[in-house]
This record gives structure tokens, C-alpha cells and sequence, in this order.
């Protein structure tokens, strides 16, 4: 009986003691607004935030997304601090945000030749895009489709530096910024999640596009909103000219 009992609570002494079976909650990776406080910190010991531009407390409160949502709780967190990291200029008397199709966004970057070349990406990705950064040949937007569980949306990533466009990311907006700053893991290539949040990158790339984190975008020609109006101006103007 002795002997039943001491393996018993030997046993139960290893399972306390297991790792693995461990919950801390510093082990639980930062999201939201926790993680930007960090970023924040991290972004101005290495000098990336040396001249921050906050949003006032009372305009933030009137500031929405393009869809009518709220701000996220990171991008409302990263405001409260600073807009320029960004690259944006909040109006204090009329706040808004600017948002741009996705085929607006890739000709005013890359040029109109290169709207067709991420024809399969303009068809997946169909709602508004906030540009929020670019790094060489790459461009970072918000995309303001489907949030995660966080209340985050993703930044997707268009590159141009190889022969062939890519499309990455649907990294969550706070994780990114952490990135961006310094406080997680850089991207090792196009749009690239860091360790530890790569389920989240999955999620937000299944509930907004077809699940694929990255890809090259098939070249598919693209009917561009205005294109049958400009068509019904000339055919007006040759009538006009045949009377």
C-alpha cells in the first residue's frame, strides 16, 4: 500500500512540475493594444519614433474605419501616440480616412501596366485599403475586410522586386506594427508573420482571401470602375460630332 502511494505522489509531483503542462500568462504572445504599448517603447529606445504626431483624445473618438467600424484596438492604441509612422495626416476638423480600391493603390504605386499583373489578387481582394508603409519595392496596406478575433485587420504586402509580383501577409495590424518598430521579429520575406503568430496570419488570410498567406498573382485582365462611363463620354462626343 506504502509503495502504491509513493508512486503516486511521485507521479503527481512530475506532472506539476511538467513545462509543458504549464500556463503562464507571460507565456501567452501580446496582441491589441498591449503589444503596441510595447512597440511603442521599443520603437522609441531605437530611435523610429523620434518625432511622434498623436491624435487628439476628442478627434480620435470621432475617427472611423471606411466600413463604419470603430478603429482597432492597435491602431487606435498606435494613433493615441503617434499618425506619422503611418504616413498619415489626420484633418482634426473633418477626421476621416482615405481609403483606396486595390487597383487605385497598385497604379498609384507601381503604374497602371502593373494593375493587371496583380489581376488575380483585385479579384480576391475587393475591399478598401489604407496604405500604411513601404520598404523598397514593397507596399503595406491595411485591408479592410475581415477582422480577427482580436478585432484586427490584416496588412497585406505587395512586392515588386522579382520578375514576378507577390502577395503576402494578412499579418494582424498590431503584430505588424510590432514588426515594424522593432518589438517582434522582422519579416524574413514578403509580408511574413514573426514565430508565434502564424495561425493568426492563417485565420486572417482564410476569412479574407482564399487561405494562401502568400502567393504570385495570376496577370488576368481587369474592368476598372469608370471604364463603361468613359466609354458612354466618347460615344456621346461621336455623336455629338456626327450631328
Amino acid at each position: 500500500m506504502a509503495f502504491w502511494l509513493n508512486r503516486r505522489l511521485a507521479r503527481s509531483r512530475k506532472l506539476k512540475s511538467n513545462p509543458r503542462m504549464a500556463t503562464k500568462k507571460s507565456d501567452a504572445v501580446l496582441r491589441g493594444a498591449a503589444l503596441i504599448k510595447k512597440a511603442i517603447e521599443t520603437g522609441k529606445a531605437l530611435g523610429k519614433l523620434a518625432e511622434p504626431e498623436p491624435v487628439p483624445a476628442n478627434v480620435l473618438k470621432k475617427l472611423k474605419l471606411p466600413n463604419d467600424e470603430k478603429l482597432s484596438p492597435g491602431l487606435k492604441e498606435l494613433l493615441a501616440f503617434d499618425s506619422s509612422f503611418l504616413g498619415w495626416s489626420i484633418d482634426e476638423e473633418d477626421p476621416e480616412l482615405e481609403p483606396m480600391a486595390l487597383d487605385e493603390l497598385v497604379e498609384q504605386e507601381y503604374g497602371e501596366e502593373f494593375v493587371p499583373r496583380f489581376g488575380e489578387a483585385l479579384e480576391l481582394l475587393g475591399d478598401d485599403c489604407l496604405l500604411v508603409g513601404q520598404s523598397g519595392d514593397a507596399r503595406h496596406f491595411l485591408y479592410i475586410g475581415v477582422p480577427d478575433d482580436k478585432g484586427e485587420y490584416p496588412v497585406i504586402t505587395l512586392d515588386t522586386t522579382s520578375d514576378k509580383p507577390r502577395v503576402g501577409g494578412f499579418v494582424p495590424f498590431d503584430v505588424w506594427t510590432a514588426q515594424q518598430l522593432g518589438a517582434l521579429e522582422s519579416a524574413k520575406q514578403v509580408g511574413e508573420g514573426p514565430p508565434g503568430y502564424e495561425a493568426s496570419c492563417k485565420a486572417l488570410a482564410e476569412s479574407n482571401g482564399d487561405g494562401r498567406v502568400q502567393f504570385e498573382p495570376e496577370m488576368r485582365a481587369v474592368e476598372r470602375d469608370g471604364a463603361d462611363s468613359d466609354e458612354d463620354e466618347d460615344d456621346d462626343k461621336d455623336e455629338a460630332s456626327s450631328d
